[in-house]
């Protein structure tokens, strides 16, 4: 391709746009243009390439090997000029208009209130839309464009995010009334091998996590029961099992019957924090806004400890 027939960004944003979304109608639902003019950009794209980037048919689209090779290319160049955009729409105007956030499920039902009702008084000009979603689901998010930023637990492979730590969240143990560790503070991850330990489902990060804690899995596999917490946690309370969740979930469980073991010292926590883009230009700003939060989150009474260094 000579350097005079260099791709247009609408083209390399259509090619994006429907590689992520593989359906010509919902690629162009995002994009905000009718199905007619994506076709047209991409077919353009292609005849500039020489070369077919998809393959049609009747009810998807595949990407071909040409167009997964050139897919990296192009959604690098759209995002560093949505970030240019980002830089010169922001000028004196930091924290400022939509911001879409995305929030793990196991922090989202204590966090997301402290958010929305913090927010408005320290950042006035901020419009937070918030998105629930698992770890994976937000990395991949924030890749493509369709997050701006998120809070996690950082303890995972960020792939093109970077991560701003805010605190580090205790894990306690979840134990049914009667159990024989209810209210003991000496309990070692090790001990976990010999209870029936209920798990979220993969892709959620806390099973990771407390898999991590496990190290083995011992003679009674951890089982894995469901894809929200709640779930899990009332099974506990029916005396299925025992499982590991964050102390600031605590809160929620209200009338559920149930008791509360702790590790012994030094003792497990999650570390959480802010993610973006590498590429953004509003690190800065992404950075005042993990410390907003932060501080939201202890004026709160959750659990957010000062961070401290850790071994890997």
């Amino acid at each position: 391709m000579p350097p005079s027939s260099l791709p247009s960004f609408s083209q390399l944003r259509a090619f994006v746009a429907l590689c992520d979304h593989q359906h010509f109608g919902e690629a162009a639902t995002t994009l905000g243009v009718s199905q007619p003019s994506l076709s047209q950009a991409i077919t353009a794209l292609e005849k500039r390439i020489g070369g077919e980037l998809v393959e049609r048919t009747t009810r998807r689209v595949l990407v071909t090997p040409l167009g997964e090779t050139l897919l990296p290319y192009a959604r690098d160049a759209v995002l560093a000029a949505e970030s240019f955009n980002e830089a010169v729409s922001s000028q004196g105007a930091a924290l400022t208009g939509l911001l879409r956030l995305g929030l793990i499920p196991t922090l989202a039902p204590y966090l997301a209130p402290v958010i929305l009702d913090g927010l408005p008084s320290e950042l006035p000009l901020l419009q937070p839309e918030l998105r629930e979603m698992v770890t994976g689901d937000i990395l991949d998010m924030l890749n493509q464009g369709r997050l701006d930023a998120a809070i996690i637990a950082i303890d995972v492979d960020l792939h093109r995010a970077v991560a701003i730590p805010m605190y580090d969240e205790p894990l306690v143990i979840l134990v049914p009334p009667n159990h024989p560790w209810a209210g003991r503070e000496d309990i070692a991850p090790s001990d976990l091998d010999s209870q029936d330990l209920l798990l979220l489902d993969e892709g959620n990060c806390l099973r990771d996590q407390t898999l991590a804690l496990c190290q083995r899995y011992g003679t009674v596999p951890p089982v894995a029961v469901a894809t929200t917490l709640l779930t899990v946690v009332r099974m506990v309370t029916h005396g299925v099992g025992i499982t590991v969740v964050p102390e600031g979930a605590l809160p929620m469980l209200g009338t559920e019957p149930h008791a509360v073991a702790r590790f012994a010292e030094p003792a497990p926590v999650r570390r959480i924090g802010l993610v973006h883009r590498s590429s953004s230009s509003r690190a800065t700003d992404f950075a005042r806004l993990a410390h907003v939060i932060t501080d939201l989150t202890r004026s709160a009474g959750l659990p957010a400890l000062p961070l401290t260094e850790r071994e890997d």
